[in-house]
Order: structure tokens, then C-alpha cells, then sequence
């Protein structure tokens, strides 16, 4: 199982803050968890 990382931003107003994305990649039906 692969395992991938995604650092992005935010916008809330004059404030940016930090958002993680985790995906994880497996064979099989395409699912949310």
C-alpha cells in the first residue's frame, strides 16, 4: 500500500492556514473512509 502526502493552504479571510492530505493507495473499488 502507497501512502501519499499533500501540504496546501486555506483560504478563510485574511487567514491561510495549513491543510494535510493523506491518500492511500490500494487496489480495489475507488471508496472514501
Amino acid at each position: 500500500m502507497s501512502l501519499a502526502v499533500l501540504y496546501s493552504r486555506a483560504l478563510s479571510g485574511m487567514d491561510a492556514p495549513e491543510v494535510v492530505v493523506e491518500v492511500h493507495l490500494a487496489n480495489g473499488l475507488p471508496m472514501f473512509t
